[in-house]
C-alpha cells in the first residue's frame, strides 16, 4: 500500500508540475522575446535624426524635428544613442539621445569604440540577460546603439521573481497532490482491508472444522465410537456450506456481465416463495405475501431465485417464535419493490448497513450449530447491485424488513 500511495503521489506531483512549469516557462519566454522583439524594431526601425549630406563638413549634428504623424515614429523606454561615423568607419560623434539627459559623449565614445573594434555582425542584440548594449550599423554611415543596462536589471528580476514563485507554486502542488492521494488512495486502501479481514475470516471459519474432524477422528482411532464419525460428517457438511457460499460471493463479485432476459419478476418471486413452505410449516412460522402479478423485470433468474432464498432463509432463522414471514411486491410508477419482513429482535441502527458486509454477525454470541458465516446478505447485495438495485434493511413497528429497489426507465 505504501508504494502505490508514493507511486500515486509521484505522478499526480510530476504531472502538475510539469503542467505548471510550461505555463512559466512559456510566459518567462514570452516576456523575452517581446523585450528582444521591441530592441530589434528599434534598431531596424528608429527614424534616422538628421539629414546626410554628400560632404562631412555638411552634417547637421542638432536633432531634426520629425512631426508626430511620422509612421517611422517610435516611443520607447530604451535609452539609444545614434553615432555619426567617420569615412574610415571611426567614430565621429554624438547626433541622438533618446533619454534627453546630457550627452557625457566620452562615455558613449567608450561605448561606440568597443562595439566598432570588437564587433563581428553588422547587426546585433544578444543575451538580453548578460549583455549591456545591442547595435546595428547602418547604411547611411551611422551607428545605433541600445542601452540594454536596465532591462538585463529588469528581466534578471522577473527571472528570479518568477523562480520564487515556482517554488511557492511546487510546495502548494505538494500539498494538494497530498490530499489528493490520499482521497484516491482511501477507497483501494479500505479494500484492501476489507480483503486482509475477509482471507481472516475465512481461514478462521475453514480452520475450525477442520480442527473438530482432525480431532474427531484421533478420537474415533481411540474407541471407534461412531458418534466421531457423525461430528466429522457434520463438519464436512459446513465446510461445503461454507465453501459453496465463498464460491457464490466470488462468482457476485466478478466484473464480468452476466446474462440477463426479459423475464416475469412475479412468477420468479412466488415460485421461490412457495418452495420454503414446508419449513415454515416446521418452524410454526407464519407466511403471508402479496405479489402483483405480470411484473416484468430485465434479470438473471437464478440469481434473483438464490436471492429470494437468501433473504427468506434469513427471514426464517430471525424470525421470533410463532412469528410472521411477509414478502410484498409491488410496483410503484416507475419503481419496482420487493420487501421481506419478520417477526423478531429488530436489527440496530448502526449495523443496518454492516450487515452486507462479508462475515458481519450482528449477534456474535450466535452458537455454531447455526451454520451462519455472514456471508449470504453480502451475496445477496452483490445480486442487486448486478441488477442496477438497491438493497436495504431497518426496523420498525416490530418488523424488520429488507426492501429492494429496481428503478425503472
Amino acid at each position: 500500500m505504501k508504494k502505490l500511495r508514493n507511486k500515486v503521489f509521484w505522478v499526480i506531483f510530476l504531472l502538475l508540475t510539469s503542467f505548471t512549469l510550461i505555463i512559466f516557462v512559456t510566459y518567462t519566454t514570452r516576456t523575452y522575446v517581446e523585450r528582444k522583439n521591441s530592441i530589434s524594431d528599434i534598431l531596424t526601425k528608429l527614424p534616422r535624426t538628421f539629414d546626410r549630406k554628400s560632404e562631412r563638413k555638411d552634417i547637421d549634428f542638432s536633432p531634426s524635428k520629425k512631426t508626430p504623424d511620422d509612421p517611422r515614429r517610435i516611443y520607447m523606454n530604451f535609452t539609444v544613442y545614434t553615432v555619426i561615423l567617420d569615412d574610415d568607419g571611426n567614430y565621429g560623434g554624438v547626433i541622438n539621445n533618446t533619454n534627453q539627459d546630457e550627452i557625457d559623449e566620452e562615455y558613449v565614445k567608450d561605448i561606440a569604440d568597443s562595439v566598432i573594434n570588437n564587433h563581428k555582425d553588422n547587426f546585433y542584440i544578444g543575451n538580453l540577460y548578460t549583455n549591456k548594449y545591442s547595435y546595428i550599423f547602418t547604411e547611411d554611415n551611422t551607428l545605433v546603439i541600445v542601452d540594454n543596462t536596465e532591462l538585463n536589471s529588469a528581466l534578471l528580476d522577473q527571472l528570479v521573481f518568477n523562480l520564487l514563485l515556482f517554488i511557492v507554486c511546487e510546495l502548494v502542488i505538494a500539498v494538494i497532490t497530498y490530499f489528493i492521494t490520499q482521497w484516491i488512495i482511501t477507497p483501494v486502501k479500505k479494500s484492501f482491508e476489507k480483503q486482509k479481514i475477509f482471507i481472516a475470516d475465512a481461514s478462521h471459519e475453514l480452520k475450525t472444522p477442520l480442527a473438530v474432524m482432525i480431532a474427531s477422528s484421533d478420537a474415533y482411532f481411540n474407541d471407534k465410537n461412531e458418534k466421531w464419525v457423525k461430528n466429522m460428517r457434520n463438519e464436512s457438511e459446513r465446510m461445503i456450506k461454507l465453501v459453496t457460499e465463498l464460491l457464490d460471493l466470488a462468482k457476485t463479485e466478478q466484473e464480468q456481465d452476466i446474462v440477463m432476459s426479459q423475464n416475469n419478476l412475479s412468477n420468479i418471486i412466488e415460485g421461490s416463495i412457495l418452495t420454503f413452505e414446508s419449513l415454515f410449516y416446521d418452524n410454526n412460522i407464519k407466511l403471508k405475501y402479496n405479489i402483483e402479478q405480470d411484473i416484468s423485470l430485465l434479470c438473471n433468474p437464478d440469481l434473483i431465485t438464490q436471492l429470494m432464498g437468501i433473504l427468506i432463509d434469513n427471514a426464517i432463522k430471525h424470525c421470533s417464535s410463532k412469528g410472521k414471514v411477509l414478502v410484498n411486491l409491488n410496483k410503484k410508477n416507475k419503481q419496482i419493490v420487493l420487501e421481506v419482513k419478520n417477526t423478531g429482535l429488530p436489527i440496530k441502527k448502526e449495523d443496518e448497513e454492516k450487515i452486507f458486509e462479508r462475515f458481519y454477525k450482528v449477534d456474535s454470541s450466535r452458537n455454531r450449530n447455526s451454520n451462519n458465516y455472514g456471508l449470504g446478505l453480502a451475496i445477496a447485495k452483490n445480486i442487486v447491485i448486478k441488477h442496477n438495485g438497491e438493497i436495504s434493511a431497518h426496523s420498525s413497528n416490530g418488523y424488520t424488513t429488507f426492501k429492494v429497489i429496481w428503478n425503472q426507465k
